[in-house]
């Protein structure tokens, strides 16, 4: 490829990524292109969680609802703007040329199987929720209801503790899980130490027709876990969701607002557990969970012959990218821009952020490396290969809450450095009595604190190691 100095140029097989939607169309065409785009705003920054496109189209849609003589079709607009929000920029996984991965669903009934794992926080969560490492969880495979509770260290007796304050939690999450818990056959978990020992006894004391099934590691299913779909796709949900606690509001989840400890917490379940999912036919779990607490078997009959009929369809389904050409960007005023594709550690979490905040254009370029230039801060040039290079929409430079996203991405939020969590903060409640009567009163689990470091002698440790 010989350098070139044009504005823009096409470039077919492009090496890099992308991201965008595609079909879009320019929203200031429209009668009222001012009015939808302070909407469309409005409805991205409403909540802390970020949503998908088609939740965010049907939400916008419903609110700009006109007469049927003068219905518009928004979708293509919206695109043109949901592609160029910054945030939804920063967050979302770029696409390469590779083939897409098509999943199979389970097959899953009701109240039938509750799947465990635990959530390991980043540094930065680590540092600001007073070291905090580990987040128990655990789902519902049926309806994806998720329940989950903080634990500093993955001894057996704290996690579970944890989990019988996470099946306690004053709500909804208690009143489902007291439902079905006498209903659950079967608890997967996988093979870790702090599921084992006397884990696998307290779980069967508070689901007591159920059995303890050991998932294998995944270095026996080549990188893969067989069966465990939902309880990692509840943790990718839930590290996203952490992801835009702290972008929009803050990245303590575990410190009081209006006098109630755990907020943050207890919003990132509320966000999962209302949110509408392709797997539930549009249904929520909170509306799943609601229907089997009421005896409605409406739901859960056409839940079942949904995921029967996406069996079929995924088993089916050949899903390959197209060749798409791609222009080659050389100013800042196109509608084009790239950000740089950030390395990935050896074990990248779905929320990791992907590409960097600076945007850049490229000034020059051959077959194997480019010279990008900031679009902000001309002054700053690089040297690169295609590779590296993220072609997104020009992003809108002032959206709500854009200062909180560069904070987070940065890191500037004041680090908590108190060495032990409050009381008050770890344990805002108490474990609900329908557990305390079925592990019984005296049970060492009771008494362990899911926020109390337990100082051990040397010698101690090695004998627990060795039991």
């Amino acid at each position: 490829m010989e350098e070139t100095n044009s504005a823009t140029a096409p470039l077919f097989y492009l090496p890099g990524w992308y991201w965008y939607l595609e079909d879009e169309k320019d929203f200031r065409e429209l009668p009222n292109a001012e009015n939808v785009l302070a909407v469309c705003l409005r409805v991205l920054s409403a909540e802390f969680r970020i949503m998908g496109f088609h939740e965010f189209f049907t939400t916008v849609a419903k609110l700009l609802r006109q007469p049927n003589q003068n219905r518009i079709n928004y979708e293509p607009y919206l695109k043109y703007i949901y592609n160029r929000h910054p945030v939804i920029q920063m967050t979302s996984k770029p696409f390469s040329t590779a083939s897409v991965h098509v999943t199979i669903p389970l097959k899953r009934s009701p109240a039938n199987e509750i799947q465990l794992d635990i959530l390991h926080l980043n540094q930065h969560f680590f540092n600001i929720n007073y070291h905090i490492r580990y987040v128990v969880v655990a789902v519902d495979i049926f309806s994806r209801f998720i329940w989950m509770y903080p634990v500093i260290q993955l001894d057996v007796e704290k996690v579970a503790n944890a989990l019988f304050r996470a099946f306690s939690r004053p709500g909804i999450s208690k009143d489902y899980f007291e439902k079905i818990r006498n209903e659950i056959r079967m608890i997967t978990v996988d093979g870790g130490s702090e599921f084992k020992k006397a884990f696998p006894e307290s779980l069967r004391a508070i689901f007591p027709n159920s059995r303890v099934n050991i998932s294998p590691p995944k270095n026996q299913t080549y990188g893969r876990p067989t069966l465990t779909g939902p309880i990692e796709a509840a943790i990718r949900m839930i590290r996203k969701l952490l992801r835009d606690y702290g972008l929009y509001e803050r990245a303590n989840i575990l410190e009081p607002q209006k006098k109630k400890a755990q907020m943050g917490m207890a919003k990132i379940i509320f966000a999962s557990n209302n949110m509408k999912r392709p797997v539930l036919k549009g249904e929520s779990p909170n509306t799943v969970a609601l229907s089997i607490l009421n005896d409605d078997p409406k739901i859960s009959m056409r839940l079942m012959q949904h995921m029967q009929t996406q069996r079929k369809k995924q088993l089916l389904k050949k899903v390959n990218l197209q060749t798409q050409q791609f222009p080659i960007v050389q100013s800042n005023t196109t509608e084009f821009v790239y950000r740089l594709y950030l390395p990935q550690t050896q074990f990248p979490k779905e929320v990791d952020f992907r590409v960097s905040l600076k945007t850049y254009f490229i000034t020059s370029y051959n077959s194997v490396n480019v010279k990008i230039r900031n679009c902000e801060d001309a002054n700053e040039e690089l040297q690169t290969t295609w590779q590296s290079l993220v072609l997104v929409k020009h992003p809108f430079e002032k959206v709500p809450r854009l200062a909180q996203l560069i904070k987070f991405y940065n890191k500037e939020e004041k680090q908590n450095h108190v060495q032990m969590v409050p009381v008050n903060l770890m344990e805002p409640y108490e474990i609900s009595n329908t557990i305390r009567d079925a592990i019984g009163e005296d049970h060492a689990i009771l008494r362990a604190r899911p926020g109390r470091v337990l100082r051990r002698s040397a010698r101690q440790t090695r004998e627990r190691q060795e039991e």
